[in-house]
């Protein structure tokens, strides 16, 4: 297997913790559909949380809790990735959290 690098698609002078909205994709290890199911309700797919998903959306629920400054507009949490539009009000929000890693 080749393993080629990253492109590197943040830019290079941008301060990230600035006030504004982000979308961010969030994606499980190795691409592994743990988080939720699409199932097809009423004519149209949606994702239904597995208890992975359950986990994640509680955090996500948390994060205007731990961080002031900081809310969470809009997310989906799809089998084997999160989309979401976080946005930063207030500048200096605080030192962001390690990571998890599911």
């Amino acid at each position: 297997m080749i393993i080629t690098e990253r492109k590197k698609i943040r830019l290079a002078d941008y301060d990230y913790s600035s006030v504004g909205a982000y979308f961010i994709t969030l994606c499980t290890k190795n691409k592994v559909k743990n988080l939720s199911h699409i199932i097809v309700g009423d004519g149209l797919p949606v994702p239904k949380n597995t208890a992975y998903g359950d986990v994640v959306k509680a955090y996500i629920d948390e994060i205007k809790v731990r961080y002031s400054g900081v809310s969470v507009d809009k997310f989906v949490i799809m089998p084997n990735h999160i989309h979401m539009i976080i946005v930063i009000s207030q500048s200096g929000t605080g030192n962001p959290s390690p990571c998890i890693i599911m």
